[in-house]
């Protein structure tokens, strides 16, 4: 099938306007998960700061959209919480909807973990009150390891037959 050089720059715009889709959607959902953790650590946490490696949102917002793909809504119809693990307790600190206007149809929980490895987390050598002195709380830090479980919140039309 020959297509004429209109064609080819249609479909090349039409290419390009889907990555560009995507781009914005990566870009629009990692700053509600940054603004979701900022919010966090200003309300749950207790730390001055929460270092995350530089990559990880990124990779976060990959892996979601890849489990939005085959959803009725798409990514609009995802509701996001996060989770943090620390030592050996969890706990949700946020949650971020993707789209407030529509209607969530599935749900993905994000569980983030604390890096007890890394030379910042050596904090608990440093007596808390001697920190609080400095006016300074020690920095969270966060492992590159994450979780993302989905689930659905609907059936699809071929379990009801």
């Amino acid at each position: 099938m020959k297509m004429t050089l209109n064609e080819v720059h249609e479909d090349f715009l039409s290419y390009l306007r889907e990555d560009d889709a995507l781009d914005n959607k990566c870009q629009l959902l990692s700053q509600k998960v940054e603004r979701c953790l900022k919010e966090a650590k200003d309300k749950y946490l207790q730390c001055a700061e929460v270092l995350i490696p530089s990559d990880l949102i990124l990779r976060i917002v990959h892996d979601i959209l890849r489990m939005s793909e085959k959803e009725p809504c798409g990514l609009r119809g995802c509701v996001l919480y996060v989770n943090l693990e620390e030592k050996s307790t969890c706990h949700r600190i946020g949650k971020v909807k993707c789209d407030p206007d529509t209607v969530a149809t599935f749900e993905v929980v994000l569980t983030l973990k604390q890096d007890c490895s890394s030379w910042l987390s050596l904090r608990h050598l440093i007596p808390a009150r001697l920190l609080k002195s400095f006016g300074r709380n020690s920095p969270l830090v966060i492992s590159e390891n994450y979780m993302l479980n989905k689930k659905k919140l609907y059936r699809s039309s071929s379990l009801l037959s």
